[in-house]
């Protein structure tokens, strides 16, 4: 039986369709991890907002992010170390979040199926695609 996706209407991308846009004008990749896990390696020039702005009662943190950082954005990819909660629960609450504002333009929202792990897999090697601190991409722990 097939796993149930968190926050279906939300589109996937695979990490090949991620390389293709991850430096494109008007895209943002948004990473929801800690800071902590962030240290283990990053998608070159995604910006770290922790899951937690997303889930807060209170929106003017997010409301702060939208406005100085994805401001102008065609498009935001969302992950987590998976992306199979934490990227798409995130994912979800931004989408709402842009349209409940109505911004007169909304960038698309979409998440990168298999999460930084996935995307590590096949371009760990790629250092103009990640970051990653020395001794390579090696977590502490599952996430």
């Amino acid at each position: 039986m097939a796993e149930e996706l968190v926050a279906p209407e939300i589109p996937r991308l695979t990490a090949e369709e991620v390389v293709k846009v991850v430096n494109s004008p008007g895209v943002v990749v948004v990473d929801v991890r800690d800071p902590k896990e962030v240290e283990e390696g990053r998608i070159v020039g995604s910006i770290n907002v922790p899951a937690s702005v997303f889930k807060s009662e209170d929106k003017s943190t997010l409301d702060e992010v939208i406005k100085s950082k994805l401001n102008g954005a065609s498009e935001v990819v969302v992950h987590c170390h998976f992306s199979k909660v934490r990227g798409p629960t995130c994912a979800k609450a931004l989408n709402d979040r842009l349209k409940a504002l109505g911004l007169d333009q909304v960038p698309e929202v979409k998440v990168l199926a298999g999460g930084v792990a996935g995307f590590m897999d096949k371009y760990k090697e790629e250092s103009a695609l990640v970051e990653l601190p020395p001794g390579g991409w090696n977590p502490a722990q599952t996430h």
